[in-house]
């Protein structure tokens, strides 16, 4: 109880000073790039403190350019995780409401992540023109298709609202599974317990037949992929509990 308790202050700490310095020099610089080394800077010191173990897989499936990333969400410890485990720079898309919280929306807009209304269509316009500019300077946007995040671990339905801008952009849409993170901080939560954590790049979504995918096709097939990712390695832990 006391190591998570310390744990937790660490973590905390960490994130008010990372918070005031992406905001910070952000309207000093007029730019992402401080804010965002900060960020990345953050999420690795995030996940040390943590003392979580982080397994990656599949990170030859990332393309040289932009992408989407589409993944399930766990807990609030999904992006520092993100941050921490993939190789180049990415960006997020929230809700709106996030955008609002003193100080820490205005970090992350600094860092160039990006604010959506779910119930604003002509927000949807604005995003895929600033997330295309994103994309443009190769860095990867990551959207969690749930619209929140998961209580037991369970994968819900993905919304296909979520997919509008892969629609839209045509860039490779990747679903990638993340497990650990609930029990890392499990929601409602404010104390960070141990958990393996672990991140699995998949490869592009496409048809079987090449043809484009709609946006309830892609949340179909996204989630459909993800689900036998986690249903695979279910079946692997199971094989070395066996042996």
């Amino acid at each position: 109880m006391i190591s998570s308790v310390l744990r937790s202050s660490g973590i905390l700490f960490l994130t008010l000073v990372s918070t005031l310095g992406s905001a910070v020099s952000g309207f000093l610089t007029g730019s992402d790039r401080v804010p965002s080394a900060i960020m990345r800077w953050w999420g690795k010191e995030f996940i040390r403190i943590g003392g979580w173990k982080v397994r990656v897989e599949g990170l030859e499936h990332l393309p040289a350019g932009g992408a989407i990333l589409a993944s399930n969400h766990q807990s609030l410890v999904d992006i520092p995780l993100f941050v921490a485990a993939l190789p180049r720079e990415v960006r997020f898309i929230a809700k709106r409401e996030l955008g609002r919280i003193p100080l820490f929306g205005t970090a992350m807009a600094a860092a160039g992540n990006l604010f959506i209304d779910r119930e604003d269509p002509q927000d949807a316009v604005h995003l895929v023109r600033k997330a295309t500019n994103r994309m443009e300077r190769g860095q990867m946007v990551v959207v969690f298709p749930e619209g929140t995040r998961s209580r037991d671990g369970t994968i819900g339905e993905f919304k296909p609202g979520a997919f509008y801008l892969a629609r839209k952009t045509g860039v490779p849409l990747l679903p990638v599974l993340i497990e650990g993170g609930h029990k890392a901080l499990p929601r409602g939560s404010l104390l960070f317990r141990p958990s393996a954590l672990s991140v699995k790049v998949l490869p592009p979504v496409t048809a079987d037949d090449g043809r484009p995918l709609d946006r309830e096709e892609m949340a179909e097939e996204t989630r459909r992929r993800i689900l036998s990712a986690r249903r695979e390695r279910e079946g692997q832990c199971s094989e070395v509990v066996l042996v």
